[in-house]
């Protein structure tokens, strides 16, 4: 151990007779070695375990009443009961009685070394009129614990066990290794830093928090390609001026809507070649299979540009290339229904005024005769319409929309079809068209099977069967060739997919920055108590052999899990009592008053799959897609029934189970984003928000948009509306101007607000959930963009942020992704960055729920948690 010169230590140490070392607490000045002898002895190798802080006291000492109580002074504990100041004996105190029983376990430990610091409360006077006169006042106090580095462990549950969370420790008086069993940290004790060192010079909080992300490799790389195409002059019926990288586009579009191309020279997958007796066939580069039939024609393809790209812009440049042409049909573009406005307004900015024929098909704008669609060069329409036009049956096909042969389908956020076995994948499918287009920054989430179903949809032949893609790509990803898998994708996607890097165009530097935050000691003991009791709950339901209750023991961890992460976001304000009772879920009545949030958490950690026909629900394309006309069941073990098996149960007047005997109870779920949190918001009377205390994170969010100059713009997201009520507060008490946009927000109202936050110059910060922000806006006026918690899903939290981070911005960017440390949001990014992995995309398989897959399930929260 080293004892630096300049710190003023309050140890002097001395060997007695038998060769044991004693610690004693002194001053420079003099030495009181009866009242101030540390109670403890060990050898010299000790560690620091931590620091306990706000434990309850009284202490009695004559301050000057006109200034002396509030500062913080050394103290010795003489019994579990009494303690004294090092450097004056008149001043005494007592330990609070309910930390009696735990100082005496600590003091009759002859390992353990106690170093106490006591603060006394200020603003007491005495009602003694001498200035000098004793009086007895309310501290508290904090404990440094140092002891051998092999109790460290022992050291950490018998804190645990008295619910008390050892910290960072301030004001060591020992310069050892620093080894908190409390610390997710896994260092080797060699590793661990030294006390003094934990001591140096703080940076402001702006600086010192921060952490820039590496720029790894993103999984959807591995189809980059299109790099250097010749560019194509654009429409003149386009107002804007393409960029390079767009014109290169039109380049790629237009050859691919000629069809296959094959020369050997291609990229297209199929090739031409010719036997010696001059017979053609046709070669498959991704299989290398032999035909001798030409492969169905096939135009169209995929438009996976990063966002930010102005893909909407090409797109509508495309389009433009035939405007005009009487004799072809229009362009049908399919948008999620917050999109509508966002293309027509695009189409405003970007076509020459009566250049361009739009028309709307939607609710009471629809089109109604045949005559009507070749009036138009562009048809705008919703997934919705698609849907309830299309009845499964051969009378659909009546329909205008399906009817008529579109001179291109264009989807936009094509990701939301890609549940192969949906009603939405299935309607879109059925649409006729001369070339197709799926246009999504994601045509990957979270497995390869993601890709099936816009082939499926672009009719790449042979691919737009998913079992001939399972068969010669699934097979080989499945066998954990990953490479292999690789490559075919590659060869597949080189003249399907237009994707380029966002370094094709000239946007300003972003600089990506994780934000770790601290609890404060109440936070950190609320939470700590959540943990242990999330973990007590998952290894009960773990251990018990019976399955039985594997369901009802993993929604109440699921529960637990979502109170810790809420804790992250707003401390002590959020009522964890209601989440956290006991869940009696004995009966329909009560699962149909959970069913929606259990729903929520298992959809936004991608584990709902239907139970009958296995069509994927997540979070990302729940954000784009419409509320289905028939409420899909969820059930008390778990098993999801989509809106489409629900619909043909209930065609063929059968009820759904899940297959139990007894079956358990079974409740409708909401599948448009109800916002996590959204059902328990937080709710402050009259001119509260203006005085509340402000949660660890939100006040480290509030204090970097205070340091920001005035004319900056910021987006601030977060999944959960209660977090935002929160943030409302910090802005307020700061005094920034702000909108807010979330689901409760009516449609009608939207625009304008995003309009005001756009133009008006007193707005700085703009408040979204993600389930608003995720997609469809253009936010360039903002050149900061915060996201408050990590999500489950990466691509959710990219999609926000390529909101700010897009085509049109003129400014460098700067992200910031706030988390607690030592909590479960650290896990969450750790997961997030195996999610980025090429081989875990091309390894994820297609799972059914069973209890076995519940406590799988339970086994890896633990290891989050």
């Amino acid at each position: 151990m080293d004892y630096p010169a300049d710190k003023r230590l309050r140890i002097h140490h001395a060997f007695t007779a038998n060769g044991v070392w004693v610690g004693a607490a002194v001053e420079a000045a003099p030495v009181f070695p009866a009242e101030c002898q540390w109670f403890g002895q060990n050898s010299i190798n000790l560690v620091c375990y931590g620091m306990i802080q706000d434990l309850d006291g009284t202490c009695v000492a004559p301050f000057n009443v006109d200034g002396g109580s509030g500062a913080s002074f050394p103290v010795v504990a003489r019994s579990a009961y009494e303690f004294a100041a090092c450097n004056d004996h008149n001043v005494t105190g007592k330990f609070a009685p309910g930390i009696v029983d735990m100082l005496e376990q600590l003091i009759n430990d002859g390992d353990m070394i106690l170093q106490f610091t006591c603060t006394p409360e200020s603003g007491h006077q005495s009602t003694n009129r001498s200035r000098f006169a004793a009086m007895t006042v309310a501290c508290t106090l904090s404990l440094i614990l140092y002891g051998p580095p092999e109790r460290c462990e022992e050291v950490g549950q018998f804190f645990q066990d008295s619910e008390l969370y050892l910290q960072d420790p301030k004001g060591c008086d020992l310069n050892t290794r620093y080894c908190n069993p409390h610390r997710l940290s896994s260092l080797k004790l060699e590793e661990c830093p030294m006390t003094f060192s934990l001591e140096l010079p703080t940076i402001h909080v702006d600086q010192a928090i921060f952490r820039q992300l590496s720029s790894d490799a993103d999984i959807l790389d591995i189809f980059n390609a299109q790099e250097n195409l010749p560019e194509t002059q654009q429409p003149d019926v386009i107002y804007s001026q393409l960029k390079r990288h767009q014109k290169q586009a039109l380049t790629f579009l237009l050859k691919r809507e000629a069809g296959w191309d094959f020369d050997p020279a291609s990229a297209d997958f199929w090739d031409q070649g010719q036997t010696s007796s001059n017979q053609i066939f046709f070669i498959n580069k991704v299989s290398q299979f032999h035909q001798l039939e030409e492969p169905p024609e096939f135009c169209g393809g995929i438009v996976a540009d990063p966002m930010g790209l102005g893909k909407t812009l090409t797109m509508i440049a495309l389009a433009a290339t035939d405007a005009n042409d009487t004799d072809l049909t229009p362009s049908l573009i399919i948008v999620p229904p917050p999109l509508l406005d966002t293309w027509e307004e695009q189409l405003s900015w970007h076509v020459k005024p009566g250049e361009m024929r739009v028309r709307r098909h939607y609710q009471k704008e629809r089109i109604l005769n045949q005559q009507d669609v070749c009036g138009y060069d562009i048809v705008l329409t919703t997934y919705h319409t698609i849907m309830a036009d299309w009845a499964g049956g051969k009378e659909f096909e009546d329909k205008l929309i399906f009817a008529t042969t579109w001179r291109r389908i264009i989807l936009d956020e094509a990701h939301v079809i890609r549940n192969i076995h949906s009603q939405i994948s299935k309607s879109v499918c059925a649409l006729s068209a001369t070339a197709r287009w799926a246009v999504t920054g994601t045509p990957i989430q979270n497995r390869v099977g993601d890709l099936a179903a816009l082939l499926k949809f672009i009719r790449a032949y042979p691919y737009d069967d998913i079992r001939q893609f399972d068969a010669e790509i699934g097979k080989v990803w499945k066998t954990g060739e990953v490479e292999e898998a690789a490559k075919k994708l590659k060869k597949l996607s080189a003249s399907l997919i237009l994707r380029r890097p966002k370094t094709v165009i000239e946007l300003p530097p972003r600089v990506d920055l994780k934000c770790s935050v601290d609890f404060t000691a109440q936070e950190r003991k609320v939470y700590e108590h959540l943990k242990n009791n999330t973990i007590a709950q998952i290894e009960e339901a773990c251990g018990d052999g019976e399955k039985k209750g594997a369901a009802s023991s993993y929604i109440n961890v699921i529960q637990r899990i979502n109170a810790m992460r809420m804790m992250c976001n707003v401390g002590l304000h959020y009522d964890t009592r209601r989440e956290l009772s006991s869940s009696n879920m004995n009966g329909p009545a009560n699962w149909a008053e959970q069913a929606q949030a259990v729903f929520d958490s298992e959809r936004e950690m991608d584990r709902v799959d239907c139970a009958n026909c296995h069509a994927k629900c997540d979070l990302a394309a729940a954000i784009a897609t419409p509320e289905a006309r028939v409420k899909p069941l969820f059930t008390q073990c778990l098993r999801f029934f989509c809106s489409d098996c629900v619909q043909e149960y209930n065609r063929r007047q059968k009820t759904v189970t899940c297959g139990h005997s007894p079956p358990d109870p079974v409740a409708p779920v909401l599948l448009d984003l109800s916002e996590l949190g959204g059902d328990a918001r937080f709710r402050l009377p009259g001119n509260a928000l203006r005085s509340i205390q402000l949660s660890s994170k939100v006040a480290a969010l509030v204090s970097q948009l205070v340091s920001l100059p005035v004319d900056t713009k910021s987006v601030v997201f977060s999944s959960w509306r209660m977090s935002l009520d929160l943030v409302e507060a910090g802005l307020q008490q700061a005094g920034i101007s702000y909108l807010r946009f979330d689901g409760t927000l009516p449609q009608k109202q939207r625009q304008p607000v995003i309009e005001s936050f756009r133009r008006d110059p007193r707005i700085r910060v703009f408040l979204l959930t993600l389930s608003c922000g995720a997609v469809g806006l253009t936010l360039t006026e903002a050149s900061r963009a915060y996201l408050l918690e990590p999500h489950w899903n990466p691509t959710i939290e990219e999609q926000a942020l390529a909101r700010v981070y897009r085509l049109g911005q003129l400014k460098e960017v700067t992200t910031v992704r706030f988390y607690v440390r030592d909590t479960f949001e650290e896990r969450v990014l750790d997961l997030q960055e195996s999610k980025k992995k090429l081989e875990s995309v091309l390894l994820a398989g297609h799972s059914e729920q069973s209890s076995d897959d519940n406590v799988n399930h339970l086994e890896d929260l633990r290891r989050l948690v």
